[in-house]
């Protein structure tokens, strides 16, 4: 397998879409239920008020996976309100391409562009079910710092 990675384009979103349905109805990895489409992944991964970046990893032109950064919303209504130099991170893989090194190149282009935004954390907030979720993130040098009744936040220090 030949991975590259690069700053996803709108053609890439159909796929990211495709990856996020499958995990949604393999269950228990994201707190996301509704399926997505192109218009939705653009929303909630790309917005132009939030977005830092969104990469995509590809083997030859298929999308295997990707990730994007947002910095926290100050309109956040919940308890959990993170500092506005916080930015939030979002890990999607092909389940049938897991722990092939993807999140990790990934990571590699995200971390940078955080570096690049003044970013003074990342958090990663994972289902406590989603335990290779919390070992990848723990693998990348992020550190729990909150825990709730589902899910474990873990944070990152990109400088």
């Amino acid at each position: 397998m030949t991975l590259t990675v690069r700053r996803a384009q709108e053609k890439d979103m159909g796929s990211m879409a495709d990856i996020l349905n499958e995990i949604i109805e393999i269950g228990g990895t994201t707190a996301y239920r509704d399926k997505f489409d192109r218009q939705r992944v653009e929303k909630e991964f790309m917005p132009a008020r939030l977005g830092i970046s969104c990469f995509v990893a590809l083997n030859g032109t298929k999308v295997l996976g990707f990730q994007a950064l947002l910095w926290s919303d100050p309109d956040w209504p919940g308890d959990d309100r993170l500092p506005e130099d916080w930015a939030v991170i979002a890990t999607y893989v092909d389940p049938t391409t897991q722990k092939g090194g993807i999140g990790r190149a990934l990571f590699a282009e995200t971390s940078q562009a955080a570096k690049e935004a003044g970013v003074r954390f990342i958090d990663a907030t994972i289902r406590k079910e989603n335990t290779g979720g919390q070992r990848y993130y723990q693998g990348l040098g992020f550190s729990d710092y909150r825990s709730g009744a589902n899910s474990v936040s873990k944070k990152f220090a990109p400088a």
